[in-house]
Protein backbone atom coordinates (compact mmCIF):
# COMPACT_ATOMS: atom_id res chain seq x y z
CA UNK A 1 0.00 0.00 0.00
CA UNK A 2 1.24 3.50 -0.80
CA UNK A 3 2.76 5.11 2.33
CA UNK A 4 0.76 8.31 1.77
CA UNK A 5 -2.48 6.28 1.80
CA UNK A 6 -1.40 4.38 4.93
CA UNK A 7 -0.72 7.61 6.80
CA UNK A 8 -4.28 8.79 6.07
CA UNK A 9 -5.84 5.63 7.55
CA UNK A 10 -6.82 6.31 11.19
CA UNK A 11 -6.24 2.67 12.15
CA UNK A 12 -2.63 2.94 10.97
CA UNK A 13 -2.07 6.03 13.13
CA UNK A 14 -3.64 4.28 16.13
CA UNK A 15 -1.41 1.22 15.64
CA UNK A 16 1.64 3.49 15.50
CA UNK A 17 0.56 5.05 18.80
CA UNK A 18 0.10 1.64 20.45
CA UNK A 19 3.54 0.56 19.28
CA UNK A 20 4.99 3.76 20.71
CA UNK A 21 3.39 2.93 24.07
CA UNK A 22 4.88 -0.57 23.93
CA UNK A 23 8.35 0.74 22.99
CA UNK A 24 8.24 3.01 26.04
CA UNK A 25 7.12 0.30 28.47
CA UNK A 26 9.16 -2.59 27.08
CA UNK A 27 12.25 -1.30 25.25
CA UNK A 28 13.78 -3.79 22.80
CA UNK A 29 11.18 -6.50 23.55
CA UNK A 30 10.24 -6.53 19.86
CA UNK A 31 13.55 -8.21 18.98
CA UNK A 32 12.80 -11.05 21.40
CA UNK A 33 9.22 -11.25 20.12
CA UNK A 34 10.38 -11.63 16.51
CA UNK A 35 12.42 -14.70 17.45
CA UNK A 36 9.41 -16.23 19.19
CA UNK A 37 7.18 -15.43 16.20
CA UNK A 38 9.56 -17.12 13.76
CA UNK A 39 9.84 -20.20 15.99
CA UNK A 40 6.06 -20.52 16.46
CA UNK A 41 5.22 -19.97 12.78
CA UNK A 42 7.96 -21.84 10.92
CA UNK A 43 5.64 -23.48 8.37
CA UNK A 44 3.80 -20.27 7.50
CA UNK A 45 7.01 -18.26 7.23
CA UNK A 46 8.48 -20.72 4.72
CA UNK A 47 5.95 -19.59 2.13
CA UNK A 48 6.31 -15.84 2.82
CA UNK A 49 8.37 -14.41 -0.04
CA UNK A 50 8.34 -10.68 0.65
CA UNK A 51 9.72 -8.82 3.66
CA UNK A 52 6.58 -6.66 3.59
CA UNK A 53 4.36 -9.71 4.02
CA UNK A 54 6.50 -10.95 6.93
CA UNK A 55 6.20 -7.56 8.63
CA UNK A 56 2.40 -7.55 8.18
CA UNK A 57 2.11 -11.03 9.68
CA UNK A 58 4.45 -10.18 12.56
CA UNK A 59 2.72 -6.91 13.42
CA UNK A 60 -0.70 -8.56 13.67
CA UNK A 61 0.69 -11.30 15.90
CA UNK A 62 2.74 -8.84 18.00
CA UNK A 63 -0.24 -6.57 18.71
CA UNK A 64 -3.01 -9.14 19.10
CA UNK A 65 -1.48 -12.45 20.19
CA UNK A 66 1.93 -11.96 21.82
CA UNK A 67 1.63 -11.86 25.63
CA UNK A 68 3.90 -9.40 27.41
CA UNK A 69 5.22 -9.88 30.96
CA UNK A 70 1.88 -8.44 32.11
CA UNK A 71 0.22 -11.53 30.52
CA UNK A 72 -1.74 -9.15 28.30
CA UNK A 73 -1.37 -8.35 24.62
CA UNK A 74 -0.44 -4.90 23.31
CA UNK A 75 -4.03 -4.10 22.31
CA UNK A 76 -5.37 -5.35 25.66
CA UNK A 77 -2.98 -3.00 27.45
CA UNK A 78 -3.95 -0.12 25.16
CA UNK A 79 -7.63 -0.83 25.83
CA UNK A 80 -7.16 -0.75 29.60
CA UNK A 81 -4.59 2.08 29.74
CA UNK A 82 -5.80 4.31 32.62
CA UNK A 83 -4.42 7.64 31.41
CA UNK A 84 -5.73 9.76 28.53
CA UNK A 85 -3.34 8.52 25.89
CA UNK A 86 -6.02 7.50 23.37
CA UNK A 87 -9.00 9.58 22.25
CA UNK A 88 -12.57 8.32 21.78
CA UNK A 89 -12.13 7.18 18.18
CA UNK A 90 -8.83 5.49 18.98
CA UNK A 91 -10.50 3.64 21.85
CA UNK A 92 -13.18 2.45 19.45
CA UNK A 93 -10.55 1.28 16.96
CA UNK A 94 -8.71 -0.59 19.71
CA UNK A 95 -11.97 -2.36 20.62
CA UNK A 96 -12.46 -3.26 16.96
CA UNK A 97 -8.98 -4.77 16.85
CA UNK A 98 -9.64 -6.77 20.00
CA UNK A 99 -12.79 -8.12 18.36
CA UNK A 100 -10.87 -9.35 15.33
CA UNK A 101 -12.17 -12.47 13.64
CA UNK A 102 -9.69 -15.07 12.47
CA UNK A 103 -10.98 -17.98 10.47
CA UNK A 104 -10.81 -20.04 7.33
CA UNK A 105 -12.68 -18.24 4.57
CA UNK A 106 -13.78 -19.12 1.07
CA UNK A 107 -13.50 -16.37 -1.53
CA UNK A 108 -16.89 -16.08 -3.22
CA UNK A 109 -16.31 -13.08 -5.47
CA UNK A 110 -13.64 -10.50 -6.22
CA UNK A 111 -14.46 -7.11 -7.73
CA UNK A 112 -13.01 -6.21 -11.13
CA UNK A 113 -10.55 -3.78 -9.57
CA UNK A 114 -9.59 -6.54 -7.07
CA UNK A 115 -10.18 -4.29 -4.08
CA UNK A 116 -13.41 -5.80 -2.74
CA UNK A 117 -13.61 -9.41 -1.64
CA UNK A 118 -16.79 -11.26 -0.80
CA UNK A 119 -15.81 -14.09 1.53
CA UNK A 120 -17.63 -16.75 3.55
CA UNK A 121 -16.54 -17.88 7.01
CA UNK A 122 -16.25 -21.67 6.91
CA UNK A 123 -17.11 -21.85 10.61
CA UNK A 124 -20.61 -20.36 10.46
CA UNK A 125 -21.19 -19.58 6.74
CA UNK A 126 -21.41 -15.85 7.52
CA UNK A 127 -20.59 -13.72 4.47
CA UNK A 128 -18.39 -10.60 4.73
CA UNK A 129 -17.45 -7.86 2.27
CA UNK A 130 -13.79 -7.01 2.68
CA UNK A 131 -12.39 -3.75 1.31
CA UNK A 132 -8.68 -3.60 0.51
CA UNK A 133 -6.27 -0.98 -0.80
CA UNK A 134 -3.40 -3.16 -1.98
CA UNK A 135 -3.58 -6.93 -1.74
CA UNK A 136 -0.68 -8.16 -3.92
CA UNK A 137 -1.63 -11.85 -4.04
CA UNK A 138 -4.03 -12.80 -6.83
CA UNK A 139 -6.58 -15.27 -5.52
CA UNK A 140 -9.20 -17.03 -7.65
CA UNK A 141 -12.85 -17.40 -6.73
CA UNK A 142 -13.30 -20.47 -4.55
CA UNK A 143 -9.83 -20.14 -2.97
CA UNK A 144 -9.61 -20.99 0.75
CA UNK A 145 -7.67 -18.48 2.83
CA UNK A 146 -6.87 -18.06 6.51
CA UNK A 147 -6.79 -14.48 7.73
CA UNK A 148 -7.83 -11.98 10.34
CA UNK A 149 -10.57 -9.51 9.46
CA UNK A 150 -11.26 -6.33 11.43
CA UNK A 151 -13.97 -3.69 11.27
CA UNK A 152 -12.86 -0.08 10.77
CA UNK A 153 -14.46 3.18 11.95
CA UNK A 154 -16.67 3.26 8.86
CA UNK A 155 -18.02 -0.22 9.71
CA UNK A 156 -16.20 -1.80 6.76
CA UNK A 157 -14.07 -4.92 7.16
CA UNK A 158 -10.44 -5.21 6.08
CA UNK A 159 -7.82 -7.97 6.06
CA UNK A 160 -5.21 -7.57 8.80
CA UNK A 161 -1.85 -9.30 8.85
CA UNK A 162 -1.06 -12.11 6.45
CA UNK A 163 -3.60 -13.65 4.07
CA UNK A 164 -2.58 -17.29 3.79
CA UNK A 165 -3.71 -19.63 1.01
CA UNK A 166 -3.25 -23.39 0.94
CA UNK A 167 -2.56 -26.39 -1.26
CA UNK A 168 -4.13 -29.65 -0.13
CA UNK A 169 -5.00 -33.13 -1.38
CA UNK A 170 -8.10 -33.84 0.70
CA UNK A 171 -10.23 -30.69 0.89
CA UNK A 172 -12.77 -31.98 3.44
CA UNK A 173 -10.09 -33.32 5.77
CA UNK A 174 -8.11 -30.10 5.49
CA UNK A 175 -11.15 -27.97 6.34
CA UNK A 176 -12.01 -30.13 9.36
CA UNK A 177 -8.47 -29.91 10.74
CA UNK A 178 -8.09 -26.15 10.25
CA UNK A 179 -11.53 -25.38 11.71
CA UNK A 180 -10.75 -27.59 14.71
CA UNK A 181 -7.60 -25.52 15.37
CA UNK A 182 -9.52 -22.26 14.97
CA UNK A 183 -12.27 -23.38 17.37
CA UNK A 184 -9.65 -24.19 19.99
CA UNK A 185 -7.94 -20.81 19.52
CA UNK A 186 -11.29 -19.01 19.77
CA UNK A 187 -12.17 -20.88 22.98
CA UNK A 188 -8.85 -19.84 24.54
CA UNK A 189 -9.45 -16.22 23.48
CA UNK A 190 -12.91 -16.18 25.06
CA UNK A 191 -11.61 -17.64 28.31
CA UNK A 192 -8.79 -15.10 28.42
CA UNK A 193 -11.22 -12.18 28.13
CA UNK A 194 -12.12 -12.75 31.79
CA UNK A 195 -8.69 -11.46 32.84
CA UNK A 196 -8.05 -7.90 34.05
CA UNK A 197 -4.95 -5.81 33.35
CA UNK A 198 -3.73 -4.11 36.53
CA UNK A 199 -1.71 -0.91 36.26
CA UNK A 200 0.59 0.73 38.81
CA UNK A 201 2.47 3.99 38.19
CA UNK A 202 5.58 4.70 40.21
CA UNK A 203 5.70 8.04 42.03
CA UNK A 204 9.46 8.19 41.46
CA UNK A 205 10.86 7.87 37.96
CA UNK A 206 12.08 4.37 37.18
CA UNK A 207 13.65 2.75 34.14
CA UNK A 208 10.35 2.52 32.27
CA UNK A 209 8.13 4.66 34.51
CA UNK A 210 5.30 2.15 34.41
CA UNK A 211 4.74 -1.22 36.03
CA UNK A 212 2.04 -3.68 35.05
Amino acid sequence: MNKKIINKVPEARMVSKVRGMIDFMYPKIEEEAREIFVHENEDAIKIIKRKKDFNLAFQAWFLLKFEFPSEATAMEMADSFPMKLFDKNEKKMIKNFLNYKESLFEILKISKDKRNYKIMDMLDNHVYLIKTQDLPAEFPNGQLIKSMIIKNLEEDYFFYGAVQSFNFKNKNKFIREILSEIRLENAIREEKKEGVVEWRFDKQPSKNGVKI
